[in-house]
Order: C-alpha cells, then structure tokens, then sequence
C-alpha cells in the first residue's frame, strides 16, 4: 500500500507540474510577446479574393482569412456593401480597398486588432468611448457562420447535426437522427431508449463519450451474448444541435475517451423566440401511426398488422417559454411523448441463406423470429421531461449558466439474448411483452465564463452532476436473480475549466488553449445478483483527470501549424463484494501535431496525428458478471494513434447568386494499441479481459451539401477498406477477438445518405426525400473460430423517406413525413439483437411560437 501511495503522489504530482506548467505558459508567452512587440517586422503578405458583399459579411471574410479582429463603435449598425478585394495583399491594405466606397476607415492597434471609425472622426485609444467610458465591441462575425458550416471550415474530423435535420423526419429511436452522419452508426438502435454510439468503428466501454449539454451519464448494461451497451438518454424534442468530434479530442470532454465526443446540445431561449424578440414561447405537438399500446406483460398475442393511421397510441407535446435580454436569458420547457409498438415492414426478403459456421451445410434461415408486418414487442416509450435554463451576465466581462434536466421514461427493453432463441428447436424462448423498464436522469450544469477583451484571458469553468437509476425486469429476471432488485445507479460529477490566450509572434499568431478536466463516476447495481454474489453491472469507482494544451500557429494567410499535448491519470476502485479486487492507476502523455494549408478562400487541405488514451471501464475493471466474466486488475489502458488527411470547401456565389456549396473528404487509418477485447481464460470455462497488441481501422468519409434556395442537397459517405485485430507474433484475424462476443461492433462494409428538396411559394413550402444505404458487415458473418455466436446477419439495403414542411406564416409551421415509404422489412447496421426496424411510419406536427 506504501508503494501504491507513493506512486500515486508521484502522478498526482506530476500531473500538477504539467498543469502549473501550462497555466504559467501564456505569462511566459506574454512576456515574450511584450519584448517581441518592441522589435518591427515586416507585414506578411497573402493572398485575398472576396467578392463585394454586404460588409458585415465582408468582413466576416476577412477575419477568417487573417485572424484580424476588427472593432466598431457599439452604437453604430454597420450597412452597405463591401468593395471586392483580390490579389497578394497585406492586411492593412486588404481591409483598406474592402472599405472603399463605405466611409469608413482602418486603424490597426495591433498586428491582430483593427478599429474602425468614420472618416473625419477623431481617433481614441481601442476600449475608450468618447467620454472615456465605453469599450467598443467586436464584430461578431461568426454570427455569420452557421453551425452547420463549422465542420467545412474546421482541419479536423468533426460533424454537426442541426435541429432542422432532426425536425424534417422525428426520429422513432434517439439514435436515428445520426443517419445523417459520415462515420457514426446507432448500435443496437431498437433496443430501449437508450442511443450507444458506434464512431468509425469504436464502441462501448466509454470509449466514445457522449454527453448531454456536457454532462456525462457513463451507463451501461450487460446485453448477454452481445455483450454490453453504453447508455444515454435524452428526449429528442429538447435537442438543439448535435456537435461531433471523432476520434482523440484534446479539450475538454476528450479524457478517457479515445473514440470520439459528441454533445447534443438542448434548447435555448434563441432556439424558440421570433427574430429579435425579447420573450416568448412556443407549443408543439405531433400525431404518429404504425404503433399500438403494448399489451400487459407476460402477454404472448400480438398483432400482425398495424391499426388505423393516427390511433392515438403514438403522440407528442411540448411547451417551451423564454425570454431573452441584453444581461440575462431564461428558458422552461416541458415535453410529453408517447409511442406505442412498432409494427415492421412487409417488403424485403424475410430470410438468408445462412453459411456463417465454416464446413457446415448453408441452410435458408430466417432473418428475425418476428416476421414481416408483426408488432414489434418491448419497442414502446413513455417519456416526461423537463428543462430549464438561465444564463446571466454582469460587469463587462462575467457570465453565469445554470441549468437542470429531468428525464423520465417508462419503455420495452430486451435482452438480446432472449431474442436470439425466440423459436430455437431445443431451448424454449416465447416471443413475449416484458414489463416495462424505467430510467430517470437528472441533469445539472453551470458554467462560468470571464471574457474581459483582453488577448489573453478568456476563461470558462464548467461543474456539472448526472444521475442516472434504471429498474428492469429484464435486468432483475435473466438467469434467474432472486437477491436482485431490478435497480441500478450511476453517479457522475465532473468539471473543467480552460482559458484561452492569443499571441502574436514573429512566426505568425499563436493560439492557446490551456486546460484542465475531472470526472468521477460512481457506479452502484444490484440488479441481478444472484445469491449474493454476482452482477451484470459494474460496482466500483473510477476517477479520471487531465490537463491539456491546444495551440494553432497561423504562420501566413495560408499555413497554419496546430499541436497539442494532453495529460491523462485515472484510478479505479471496485466496491462491495468486488472489494477484494485491487484498486489499478495509471498516466500517460498525449500528443497531437497537424498542419493546415489554406490555399484559396473556403479551400482547405489538413493533415493530422492524434494520440489518444482509454482507461479500463468500469465494465473490464470493476464487473463480476455472473461469476464468468472476471474483471482483469492488470489491464493496460488501450492507446490510439491516429492519422488524418483532408480536404474543406466552403463557398458561397458558387454558380448562381446566394448558392452556398460545402464540401469535406477526409481519410483516416486510426490504429490501437493494447486494444482491449474479452476472452476465455485457457482450459477454463471463465471468461475475462485482456489486451491484445493492435486493432486497425482505415477507411474515408465524404460529406456536402448544395443549397440554392429554391432546392437544396445533403449527402455524406462512409466506407470501410480495412479492419484488422492482431495478437502476438504479428497474426491479424477476426479470429484473433473471436471471444469478444463475436465481434459485433464491426460496421458496414460502406453507409450513408442522400437528401434532396425543394422549396416553393416563396420558400414557404418545403419538400423532400432522403435515401438511407448501407452494406453488409465488412469481413462478413462467419463464426469466428472460439466465439459462442455468429454475429448477427443484416441485408445490404436503402430506406427511403419523404418529408414536408409549410410555413403558414413567421409563426405557425405544420411538417409531416413518411418514413420507411416503401415498408421495407429490414435490421439496422449494427444490430445486437434481431428485432427489425419500424415499417412504413406516418407522422404530422404542428408549431406555433407567439
């Protein structure tokens, strides 16, 4: 114990020597900076063509060309437009002939700061009003840059999923509204109400960590044969945007999980108020078909056929209210939403000749036990929600955040093991209605920023809690648990701060981002024990801290340099009867490197490594799973080294006026070492965790769109050209993580998704369609050599929707859809359990904001 103290001191110690570290880099930057200033250099020159424009988005341009932050006088609205800027310029000189014609003219006070004022006024000190008093304020010119632009502006592997893409077709499972999404599948995304991310083939064990509004809620569940998900949870009618960062992120977010952030942002009072309104609120409502009440549990009849379109077992509604000042905002929501079973499609082959055992005689087998048009059992949600938000600002520089959210619902759930010997010759399953489980989450954030202007202070803490308790019969009943009580409970709390400094160098100027991040999560089940002594859940404890850097050298107009480092310890704890277990640490250093080539306005060519970090979850660490699965104290923590090359197009006026054209390919080879796997402990009929040497995967997204106004099209592509799991001596098979549950988070070969519309009378009507594909698992279905299961069998296939939206005027918007138009029978990419996806699914919403 002595010497596990001392080397704990040691991390802890040197975790604050780095952090101290960073957190004294930009005093010893500004200080540099300061001499630095003394010495003249010579102006860099670079090269512009910005077309003539309405000059607020001119300078928009210009800013995100040269890094200038240009400042303007608070009172004064600027209109006009811009004169057109081309050839190799100076700042100086481009901002001048951009000003042309307008009446205003430039003084730079900084080699990164620019101030305008009307021609004869007199000049003043940058930050002093007339009378001595008023600071001027920054043009915001990403006001200009939608979110959903960001990932075509940004060197780096990201995407965004708008609160409009959700709305045009409302997703029956959370997890379908990543359909859009290059390189993200749902898995499992029919089974309960959870959504487990898959991220360019990376899942589960947190290593993507998802987060509502930054909170973490670090569940999972045991899943039998196809192992275990992670679970989160959020009502979709309070989803505002979802921001998505893959692979190693190295802010905050970013510990502990080397696969991939996403954080799906909830509604703020901008999201719901008119366009300049100070307060407001809006009410929603939808009606759905191809659902039913679920019968009571234990029930084994079910229908074949769904009822009459809009039967009142499937239906929505909210209410959301807001006000929105100059020093503080405020936002209440309540949601109520309601489906019934799903009933699946009728078109599409209902079997597949099945030759995944090696040597063995292909038999036609039948694609799931529930056949085509049947209801769809333990697929219901009944949810209850609320959310409510506050923001305030004081002085001239301080901000504070609070916010809470309550999530409740009552939903089927299945274990996909059960599922799998629905109508198995020689162990007796019936297909049967379960009672219901239930989850409730409570959420609370705060958030602190301090931004007084300065070029080296801009500051944000964030403090945040989750709770997250799930009662399941499936959880209490599988394999028989008479100690259980159906319940589990997670904790988690966390916080980060981060400031961020600009410099300017003789090299260009320098970006930094310094930080520091905490989670702790507290993990408690007694679902299924089963006398006494085992669980499907973890028990234990896990810290995880971090201290980090992100730095971004803009040499010239073209070529920008980009670095990070990421220091990360953790230390896991097993509780109750996983005491005896002992505790496990460990640390690393992360480092990133990458290079940014702007070689014309909107085009843009990256390259990129990344390391990342996963320690052992809780799952692998701190789970006594039926006495079978035995947690591993000597695991190492997985390691990612990753590579990305890249290219961005974002462009406006492209072939017609106001036509807005974004484009974004990148390929990525992402390899991990001592990639974490469960296995069977030889000649024994144990299981455990191990780690293996490497786990590959390479491949290329594709991602745009095109909108025209009167019509618009959205598309993005993923496809796999390599996966590989390698063991010792350098073998790389399948088979290598044969007992790894079968493998069954390995993606489609390829997937992806085309969506088209048109917008009419005065853009006040708006149709469209989307075509949804996918291949078949890449490295096919064969039953690896060692593994108790084949992986589950899904068609290559392509799903098409229709939806539509009419605005009767600013206020009031009627949007309805046809999902799954032609009814296809068909299984979900990454399917755990062989439950087909909804049929033809007809919905119609009304929204009215006064």
């Amino acid at each position: 114990m002595t010497k596990k103290i001392s080397v704990r001191r040691r991390l802890l110690c040197g975790a604050s020597a780095l952090v101290l570290a960073l957190a004294a880099l930009p005093l010893v930057q500004a200080g540099q900076a300061s001499a630095q200033a003394a010495q003249p250099s010579r102006p860099r020159s670079r090269q512009f063509d910005i077309p003539a424009k309405p000059l607020l988005a001119a300078l928009a341009d210009f800013t995100a060309l040269t890094g200038v932050q240009v400042v303007r006088s608070s009172q004064e609205a600027l209109t006009g437009s811009s004169a057109q800027v081309t050839g190799t310029l100076t700042a100086a000189e481009a901002l001048s002939r951009l000003l042309a014609g307008t009446g205003l003219s430039a003084r730079f006070t900084s080699a990164s700061t620019a101030v305008l004022s009307r021609r004869g006024e007199a000049t003043r000190p940058v930050g002093v009003a007339p009378d001595g008093s008023e600071e001027l304020d920054p043009i915001d010119v990403t006001a200009n840059v939608p979110p959903a632009d960001a990932p075509y502006a940004t060197p780096g592997p990201v995407s965004f999923i708008s609160g409009e893409q959700i709305e045009r077709l409302p997703p029956t499972s959370v997890g379908d509204i990543f359909r859009d999404t290059p390189g993200v599948i749902a898995s499992g995304n029919r089974i309960g109400a959870s959504v487990d991310l898959n991220i360019r083939g990376l899942q589960g064990q947190n290593r993507v960590n998802v987060m509502v509004d930054g909170t973490r809620q670090t569940g999972s569940s045991y899943r039998g044969y196809r192992g275990s998900r992670n679970e989160v949870y959020i009502d979709p009618d309070f989803i505002g945007g979802v921001d998505i960062n893959k692979g190693p992120y190295g802010g905050a977010g970013g510990v502990g999980a080397m696969g991939g952030v996403v954080n799906m942002r909830t509604i703020e009072a901008g999201d719901i108020l008119r366009p300049d309104a100070e307060y407001g609120a809006r009410l929603e409502g939808s009606l759905g078909g191809d659902m039913a009440t679920p019968p009571p549990a234990g029930s084994h009849d079910y229908e074949t056929s769904p009822p009459d379109f809009f039967n009142g077992d499937a239906w929505s509604g909210s209410v959301a209210a807001g006000v929105k000042k100059e020093n503080y905002e405020f936002i209440a929501a309540a949601s109520r939403r309601k489906a019934g079973n799903y009933f699946v499609g009728t078109n599409g082959a209902d079997s597949f000749l099945d030759n995944r055992i090696p040597g063995s005689t292909p038999v036609e087998r039948a694609l799931s036990p529930i056949k085509p048009g049947w209801e769809a059992f333990n697929t219901s949600q009944d949810v209850t929600s609320f959310l409510a938000k506050g923001k305030v600002s004081w002085g001239d520089a301080h901000a504070l955040e609070l916010g809470y959210i309550y999530y409740n619902n009552n939903y089927g759930d299945y274990n996909e093991t059960l599922l799998s010997f629905v109508g198995h010759p020689t162990i007796i399953t019936p297909y049967e209605q379960f009672a219901l489980a239930e989850t409730t989450t409570n959420t609370f954030t705060s958030k602190y920023t301090y931004d007084p202007g300065s070029d080296y202070i801009n500051f944000t803490a964030h403090a945040w809690a989750s709770d997250v308790e799930t009662y399941s019969e499936v959880l209490k009943d599988f394999a028989g648990a008479p100690d259980g009580d159906g319940k589990s409970h997670i904790r988690t709390y966390g916080g980060d701060t981060a400031n961020i400094s600009l410099f300017d160098t003789p090299l260009g100027q320098l970006r930094v981002n310094n930080g520091v991040e905490a989670v702790y999560e507290m993990a408690d089940e007694k679902a299924s024990y089963y006398f006494g002594l085992q669980s499907k859940n973890p028990n234990g404890n896990r810290l995880l801290l971090s201290a980090f850097n992100q730095s971004k050298l803009e040499m010239t107009g073209w070529v920008a340099l980009l670095g990070g480092l990421r220091y990360d310890y953790y230390q896991v704890k097993p509780t109750d009867h996983l005491s005896e277990y002992p505790e496990k640490e460990g640390s690393r250093l992360n480092p990133s490197a990458g290079v940014e080539f702007t070689l014309a306005q909107g085009l843009q060519f990256y390259a990129l490594y990344t390391e990342g970090w996963r320690p052992p979850s809780l799952r692998e660490s701190a789970s006594l799973t039926f006495s079978t699965v035995l947690p591993n104290p000597d695991l190492e923590p997985e390691i990612s080294k990753n590579a990305e090359f890249g290219v961005n197009f974002l462009r406006d006026n492209v072939f017609i006026g106001g036509d807005k054209l974004r484009l974004k390919a990148s390929y990525f080879n992402n390899n991990y070492d001592n990639y974490i796997i469960r296995t069977r402990i030889p000649n024994d009929f144990y299981y455990t965790w191990t780690n293996i040497p490497r786990a590959k995967f390479v491949g290329y997204e594709l991602s745009g769109s095109y909108d025209a106004g009167k019509f618009f099209i959205e598309a993005n592509f993923t496809k796999y050209t390599d996966i590989q799991f390698c063991g010792e001596g350098g073998v790389c098979s399948f088979d290598v993580a044969a007992g790894d549950y079968g493998v069954v988070t390995i993606p489609p070969e390829y997937s992806g998704a085309i969506t088209a519309g048109i917008r009419l009378f005065d853009e006040a009507l708006t149709l469209g369609g989307r075509a949804y594909f996918f291949g078949e698992r890449y490295g096919g279905y064969r039953l690896l050599a060692g593994a108790v299961n084949a992986p589950n069998y899904w068609a290559a296939n392509t799903i098409v929707d229709f939806f539509g939206s009419y605005k009767f005027n600013e206020d009031i918007t009627w949007d309805f859809s046809l999902e799954n138009a032609f009814d296809r029978y068909y299984l979900d990419p990454l399917s755990t359990g062989l439950l087909p996806s909804p049929g033809r699914t007809l919905r119609t919403s009304v929204s009215w904001r006064f």
